[in-house]
């Protein structure tokens, strides 16, 4: 890992797996890396497996990746914060104007900071189901969700 890229976070103390674009298999799953922005310079992975697309730690999606993503029955989606653009994470409306690209049938966020309250902006967010379709909640530590694969 080239640690004069990483992101003022610092690099966790891993053991890294390197990857390229191309699909992979892990126990019969067949896994799609993504490429994302993950700030002007650097890119990361989402990843795609069935119908779940997960998208952390992104600022931007390619058109080419973007092609990937459709179609998906569960969306993952990074959204660091509600306000104040950050440049290696979607903000809360980042967030939503990518899901509102791709429709999912159902979206998560994740990634978030303790700028969100998490029940206000839920209820908020459910309002979105009713007025465009988009079916879209922040996600919890140790939620659970069942998932055709």
């Amino acid at each position: 890992v080239d640690t004069s890229l990483a992101s003022p976070g610092g690099v966790s103390k891993l053991d890294f797996q390197i990857i390229d674009e191309k699909p992979f298999d892990v126990f019969g799953l067949t896994i799609t890396p993504l490429p994302v922005d993950h700030g002007p310079r650097t890119m990361a992975f989402g990843y795609r497996f069935g119908d779940v697309v997960y998208v952390s730690d992104a600022s931007g999606i390619p058109d080419a990746t973007a092609e990937l993503m459709n179609d998906a029955e569960l969306m993952v989606m990074d959204a660091l914060r509600p306000a104040h653009p950050h440049g290696s994470h979607f903000i809360l409306e980042e967030a939503l104007e990518q899901l509102r690209r791709f429709t999912p049938k159902r979206a998560l966020l994740v990634d978030m900071t303790h700028d969100f309250d998490h029940v206000s902006t839920n209820v908020e967010l459910a309002k979105l189901k009713e007025s465009e379709g988009l079916d879209v909640q922040l996600a919890y530590d140790g939620q659970r969700i069942p998932v055709e694969l």
